[in-house]
């Protein structure tokens, strides 16, 4: 319990403290929907800016204390300021925010989005710089992103906004209500993104806010004199109120984590206490716009797809999509129209390619995933109930259709491998000739020529186009070169494949794209393609899961009378062994070795279960209808929301006069404060009796105009009221004849403290 008569300052620097560990409490949240380490430079930067606001206000509330202890001993002070521990002094908030200023432009204001402790101008034009990299990735991305340093500072600056917000409401205006409603505004990305609330985030934050309503009173010389008139009575009645609303923190913990504890087991509530109020969606989509520069986030282990097996193996990748289309950057797919009907004897595959004689026979249910183009098999296949409206797209080898795939829909597919072998593609002519021209395009970025250099460097004096794959392939999955890492680090040139080539960090998106372009550069026609690997066996030897984790990219080149294959260019360590034809090792022909399943995709298109890799920012095809849209509407409610507050909070400033006084003593303090700014300070010993014609005289002094009647009756009448309060004998009085009495001090000093603002307008005018 926090006693009721704890000193001003004290109070005041307790509910600075109270806010700092809601914000943290609600800030760390955000952990579901941005992955860490940023809640590090949080929580520094979060009791930095507390411990400034906690400072600030003691060295000025300090400050006030002794002069109005110096005026109460007889001292000439030069101007009395309320003895109210800071709570009506701004500094603290812009001290606060300066500070707050200082450690965004610190820690995210260097080259890149990196830590620079000496500040300087151009940590303004990098902090701006990761601002529009943030908007850029909320545009595209759905939770859960990775904490890149464009969006930790978005995370850690919106935290220290939402201090100094609430801080203001509830220690600077003493609203702690509104202040509650700054702190949950760090809840709605994790409630309207992930349906989840943390119930450690949402216990600690409620016992903190219902904790700072005990502190709600009078502060300072205020509080004292107005307990010396209410007597012990009403301090004890304030004590049973802290004792009620630090029981009920602890009640509403407990509950929170009852209730926690219980919905955990409890199937379909077990995401959070918020999934009893909301409905998760569990579609997942991959996206078909890839950025280069966007780091991996977590996967989900929802269920995508099962299928069996005739044979008892997998049938190797199943792929969704194709893209062609890169701006040394971004991907961008452009979903296909038209296509056409296929029968269920038909094999789809774009080219003539010899067939082995015997097909697998693969029985495929959908779990989570929701997409406009059935899985394939790399290898030719034929499909069959798949039920109306699915087409062939030959040029891109994608089966779409109008309606998204739905959970347990079921289709059976028949898989005729090729015959492939390094023999086999060795002796393929060049393909360049026999493909669109999108397939060899190559951006003219400023290191286009850097990039086809590298790749004749790396090929050397291969003879065939398989050779040259395979040396580019090589290179790639060398663990002394590169390195499989699922954060990027930050663009330097704008050219992502020969950033990627020289910082050698990061996963399936860069190395895949990496070996497209410079095939390409070769004059080898390559493609991008996008789906999930294998999956893994079940207690079933011909059943296999695929899940979100499994989602995957590679790059497929093609070749005359063969058509396009996949390699394998993505470290070991995430995919396993290269497919048997593209290692030339082992000479003869192979099935495909699977990889083994890893978390490989940034997840921007998919929502609940799934994985996908970085959507482009120009289409926005994301995890379903209408997610980017929820994202940019939950954002733009955030800065209402912080706007608005911060709003109230200078409104509420401006308007604490307006309250009523809570005694005699209250109303005679701000009247003295009013005369103070209006340039007229009485001499400490001035007794309440000699204040109003002494006023008088002051003022026409000023001023050279005689103080309005009004405002010196009003005085007269305000300093009788004070009198009988100090000096009169104690009385008991009735709630309605105190609510009169308190009634008639509001109206008094109204009418003095508007008197003397009119009058001095009016002086001023003259």
């Amino acid at each position: 319990m926090i006693p009721a008569r704890t000193p001003a300052t004290a109070r005041l620097a307790l509910a600075t403290g109270l806010v700092v560990v809601a914000v943290l409490a609600s800030m760390l949240a955000l952990r579901s929907v941005v992955a860490p380490p940023w809640p590090a430079a949080g929580v520094l930067g979060v009791l930095l800016v507390g411990a400034a606001l906690v400072v600030t206000r003691g060295i000025i509330g300090g400050r006030r204390a002794r002069v109005a202890a110096a005026a109460r001993a007889g001292a000439t002070v030069s101007r009395l300021s309320a003895d109210d521990g800071g709570t009506s002094s701004a500094w603290p908030t812009v001290v606060g925010a300066a500070v707050a200023s200082w450690y965004l432009l610190a820690r995210f204001g260097g080259l890149g989005g990196t830590t620079d402790w000496i500040v300087s101008p151009s940590s303004v034009g990098h902090l701006v710089d990761q601002l529009g990299l943030a908007g850029e990735i909320i545009r595209q991305e759905v939770a859960p992103v990775a904490g890149t340093p464009p969006i930790a500072l978005l995370c850690v600056g919106g935290s220290l906004l939402v201090l100094l917000v609430a801080d203001a409401l509830a220690v600077g205006a003493r609203h702690p209500l509104l202040a509650s409603a700054a702190v949950l505004v760090l809840w709605f990305p994790p409630l309207v993104l992930t349906y989840q609330m943390p119930w450690t985030s949402f216990a600690v934050t409620v016992v903190a806010l219902l904790l700072g309503l005990t502190l709600d009173g009078a502060p300072g010389g205020r509080r004292a004199v107005r307990d010396a008139v209410v007597g012990a009575q009403v301090r004890r009645a304030e004590r049973r109120r802290a004792v009620r609303t630090t029981a009920t923190a602890a009640g509403i913990t407990a509950i929170a984590l009852v209730a926690s504890t219980a919905a955990a087991g409890v199937e379909g509530v077990g995401g959070g206490w918020t999934s009893l109020f909301t409905t998760a969606s569990k579609a997942a989509r991959l996206a078909d716009n890839l950025d280069m520069y966007r780091s991996l986030s977590t996967r989900s282990g929802a269920t995508v797809l099962t299928y069996t097996t005739s044979t008892g193996s997998d049938v190797g990748p199943l792929r969704l999509l194709t893209l062609s289309r890169f701006d040394g950057r971004k991907w961008d797919h452009g979903r296909p129209q038209g296509g056409d009907g296929f029968g269920p004897d038909e094999v789809l595959f774009p080219s003539g390619a010899e067939l082995t004689a015997e097909p697998t026979r693969v029985e495929l249910t959908v779990g989570s995933m929701r997409e406009k183009e059935l899985p394939v098999a790399v290898e030719p296949r034929s499909i069959a109930d798949a039920g109306d409206g699915w087409r062939y797209v030959a040029d891109r080898d994608e089966v779409v259709g109008d309606d998204t795939t739905q959970e347990g829909d079921t289709f059976t597919m028949l898989v005729r491998p090729r015959e492939l072998s390094a023999e086999v593609l060795r002796a393929a002519p060049p393909g360049r000739s026999e493909v669109d021209d999108a397939f060899l395009d190559v951006p003219r970025t400023a290191h286009a020529d850097d990039i086809a250099a590298l790749a004749r460097q790396i090929v050397g004096n291969a003879a065939t186009d398989y050779d040259r794959a395979v040396a580019l392939q090589a290179y790639l999955r060398s663990p002394s070169r590169f390195t499989y890492d699922p954060q990027v680090p930050p663009g330097q040139t704008g050219d992502a494949v020969w950033d990627f080539l020289q910082q050698r960090q990061g996963y399936c998106v860069q190395f895949a794209t990496t070996m497209m372009v410079l095939a390409r550069t070769l004059g080898i026609p390559a493609r991008f393609a996008i789906g999930y690997l294998p999956g893994t066996g079940s207690g079933d030897p011909n059943t296999f899961t695929i899940t979100g984790r499994d989602s995957h990219a590679w790059p497929e080149l093609y070749f005359t009378g063969v058509g396009w294959v996949r390699f394998e260019p993505t470290p070991a360590v995430q995919t396993g062994a290269v497919p048997a034809y593209a290692n030339p090792l082992l000479g003869g022909p192979g099935p495909t070795v699977a990889p083994t399943p890893e978390d490989e995709l940034p997840r921007p298109g998919a929502t609940g279960a799934a994985a996908a890799p970085s959507a482009s920012p120009t289409t926005g095809t994301t995890a379903g209808p209408g997610e980017d849209d929820v994202t940019q509407r939950w954002l733009v409610g955030t800065v209402v929301l912080l706007v608005l507050a911060a709003g109230a909070a200078v409104l509420l400033l401006r308007r604490r006069g307006a309250r009523p006084p809570r005694d005699a003593e209250e109303a005679w303090y701000r009247v003295v404060g009013a005369l103070t700014r209006s340039g007229v300070t009485l001499p400490t010993a001035t007794t309440p009796r000699r204040a109003p014609s002494e006023t008088a005289t002051a003022w026409e002094e000023r001023t050279g105009a005689e103080l309005p009647w009004p405002v010196r009756d009003g005085l007269t009448a305000l300093a009788g009221e004070l009198e009988s309060e100090r000096y009169a004998a104690p009385a008991e009085v009735g709630d309605e004849e105190r609510a009169e009495r308190l009634e008639r001090l509001a109206d008094l000093t109204r009418a003095v403290t508007t008197g003397l603002a009119t009058a001095g307008k009016a002086a001023g005018r003259h």
